[in-house]
C-alpha cells in the first residue's frame, strides 16, 4: 500500500513548485548530501533496498529458534528503534520491548516463559548502550537462574565493530548499517530483525516500502512527501493522533523532533489522544498556525477535524515521514540524521543535580534555583514552573516509570494543556527525547520540563533503578544547562505519588 496525504490545508504553491523545480525528492533518492548543511547519517535513503537479504537471514533464524520453541521475543533497544519494531508488530504480545531501565517493567517482562524467550539486543550507532548491557545482563542472570544457556538464547542486533557486537559472547549476531541512527533505523535491522523474530513478514515490509518510495522519489507537485514536508517546516506546533493504537504517531513525533528540533528552532511535535484533545478540538486556541496530523495504518477514513491525514501501511508511512522531515529539514537548513553521538555525551553518569526541595505527601520536588523561596506544595511548583514560561513556551512531562504498570500518568497531559494553556508533551523516557527536541542541540526553545520518577519497589534489581534515576539527573542537567527550568517530582510511592500530582494539576 502506497503512502497517500489528504489536506484541507494545501501548503503555499510556490514552495511546492521551488521543491519541484529544484528536483528535492529525487536528489533525496539520490543521497545528495548537499541538500543539508551536512548528513550524518544518510543510509535511510537505501534502508528499504539495503536490507532486502535480511529476508532469508530472519527467515532462517525463525525457523532455528523455533525448534527449541523459542517464540518469545524480549527486545533490549535503545535510540527508537523498539517503537518502530511495535509499530510493524502492530503490538503483537509476541514482542515485548524494553526500551527501559525501570525495573518492574523489566520484571514484568521476566515473568514470561524464559524457556520460549529470545533476547534480542539492538542499539544503532552512536546510542549510550548502558542501559541496554544492563537490561541485557539482567536478562541474562533470569536464563541462567532458570538452567538455559544466555547465548542460545540472545540475537545481537549491531553496527560492524560496535561495543555490543564485542560483548556478543557466543550469541547470535546481525549486523545492520552504520549510518543510520533513532528513528531513521525504522526499516534497518534493527527493527526489522526483532519484528520478524516476533512474527512479521519482513518481505512483505519491504516491499509496501519500496512501493512508497518509488513515489515518493519523484520530482512531482502531487508527491505528498513536499506537502508535508512543506507543512512541516512551516508550523509551530504539529499535533499528531491516529485511527487505531499503532504507535506510528509517538514514532513520528520522534522523528520530526530528532530531525527539526534543533538549536532552538523547529516544529513541536505533540502526540495527542484523538479528536477530543484540546489541540484537535481548537488548534488556533493554544498556538497560532497548529498543524493537526491523523495517521492511518489501515488506510480507511481519518479523525473529525483532521487538517491533514496520511494513509498507508507502517512501512509506506515510515518511508513519507522520512522523506518528509528530510524535505522539512531542507526548507528549515538544518541537518535532519545530525546529532551528537549519544554515547559521548552521556558521560560518566557523575551528575551534580539539585537536592530535595520539599517534600508534598509522597512526592519530593526537586529544583533550580528558578523555585521561588517558601513553596511547600507540588502546585505551588507547578504554578511557579508555568509562571517560567513565557508565551512561546511549551510544557514537556517526561514520566521515567513503568509506561505499562503506571500507564496513566498519560491521561494528565490533555488536563495540564487545558490548564495551563500551552502545548504539553507527554513521553516515556528514556523512550523519549528529552525536551522533545534533541537535549543537546537545544531542541525547540522556551521549554519548561516536568520530569516525574518513582521508588522502585525494593525487591527488583537496585542497579536497574540506579541507572534509571542517574538517567532523569543527567537529562535534568543537559537541559537545565540549555536554560531550561526543570521540575523534578520522584515519588516515594508511585500510586499514592500519581494521585498527589493528579490533585495538583486540578488546583492549576
Amino acid at each position: 500500500m502506497t503512502a497517500r496525504l489528504v489536506s484541507s490545508v494545501p501548503p503555499q504553491a510556490d514552495v511546492v513548485e521551488r521543491l519541484v523545480d529544484d528536483s528535492v525528492a529525487s536528489r533525496i533518492a539520490q543521497c545528495d548530501a548537499s541538500l543539508w548543511p551536512r548528513a550524518a547519517r544518510p543510509g535511510w535513503v537505501t534502508a528499504a533496498r539495503a536490507s532486502r537479504p535480511l529476508v532469508g537471514e530472519i527467515e532462517a533464524l525463525r525457523e532455528q529458534l523455533r525448534v527449541p520453541g523459542q517464540v518469545r521475543v524480549v527486545l533490549a533497544a535503545a535510540g527508537g528503534v523498539g517503537v518502530a519494531a511495535e509499530v510493524l508488530a502492530e503490538h503483537d504480545p509476541r514482542l515485548v520491548v524494553l526500551d527501559t531501565t525501570d525495573p518492574a517493567q523489566v520484571a514484568d517482562a521476566l515473568a514470561g516463559d524464559l524457556a520460549a524467550t529470545v533476547l534480542v539486543v539492538s542499539a544503532p550507532p552512536g546510542e549510550d548502550t548502558r542501559a541496554v548491557e544492563l537490561v541485557r545482563d539482567t536478562v541474562h542472570r533470569a536464563f541462567r537462574a532458570e538452567g538455559l544457556d544466555p547465548a542460545a538464547q540472545t540475537v545481537v542486533v549491531t553496527a560492524p565493530g560496535g561495543p555490543l557486537m564485542e560483548q556478543a559472547a557466543g550469541a547470535t549476531v546481525v549486523l545492520g548499517p552504520s549510518d543510520v541512527d533513532g528513528p531513521w533505523a525504522a526499516l534497518t535491522a534493527f527493527a526489522l530483525v526483532p519484528a520478524g523474530l516476533g512474527g512479521v513478514d519482513v518481505g512483505a515490509v519491504i516491499a509496501e516500502a519500496a512501493e512508497a518510495r518509488a513515489e515518493l522519489d519523484s520530482d512531482d507537485p502531487a508527491n505528498p512527501c513536499l506537502a508535508l514536508g512543506a507543512l512541516l517546516a512551516a508550523a509551530p506546533v504539529v499535533a499528531l493522533a491516529e485511527d487505531g493504537a499503532t504507535g506510528l504517531a509517538e514514532w513520528a513525533a520522534q522523528l520530526v523532533a530528532g530531525g527539526l528540533g534543533k538549536d532552538g528552532r523547529g516544529p513541536l511535535p505533540v502526540v495527542v489522544e484523538g479528536s477530543d484533545a484540546p489541540e484537535w478540538a481548537d488548534p488556533e486556541a493554544l498556538r497560532p498556525g497548529t498543524l493537526t496530523v491523523s495517521l492511518s495504518a489501515s488506510g480507511i477514513g481519518a479523525l473529525d477535524g483532521a487538517a491533514v491525514t496520511t494513509l498507508g501501511s507502517p512501512a509506506a508511512q515510515f518511508m513519507l515521514w522520512q522523506y518528509s522531515t528530510a524535505v522539512a529539514a531542507h526548507l528549515a537548513g538544518v541537518d535532519p540524521t545530525d546529532r551528537p553521538d549519544a554515547a559521548r555525551v552521556a558521560g560518566n553518569g557523575a551528575v551534580h543535580a539539585p537536592g530535595v526541595q520539599f517534600t508534598d505527601g509522597d512526592i519530593d520536588v526537586h529544583a533550580g534555583a528558578w523555585l521561588p523561596s517558601g513553596t511547600s506544595t507540588v502546585a505551588e511548583a507547578l504554578r511557579a514552573l508555568i509562571d517560567a514560561a513565557d508565551a512561546d513556551a511549551h510544557l514537556a512531562v517526561h514520566a521515567y516509570l513503568d509506561r505499562l504498570d503506571d500507564a496513566s500518568a498519560a491521561v494528565l497531559r490533555p488536563e495540564l494543556t487545558r490548564r495551563t494553556g500551552l502545548p504539553t508533551t507527554f513521553g516515556w523516557a528514556p523512550r523519549c527525547l528529552p525536551g522533545s527536541g534533541q537535549r543537546d542541540k537545544g531542541g525547540p526553545a522556551d521549554t519548561v520540563i516536568c520530569q516525574i520518577t518513582g521508588d522502585a519497589e525494593p525487591d527488583l534489581p537496585a542497579d536497574l533503578a540506579e541507572l534509571q534515576q542517574a538517567q532523569a539527573r543527567a537529562d535534568a542537567e543537559a537541559l537545565a544547562g540549555r536554560g531550561r527550568p526543570v521540575l523534578r517530582l520522584h515519588f516515594t510511592d508511585r500510586v499514592a505519588g500519581l494521585v498527589t500530582l493528579a490533585r495538583a494539576v486540578q488546583q492549576l
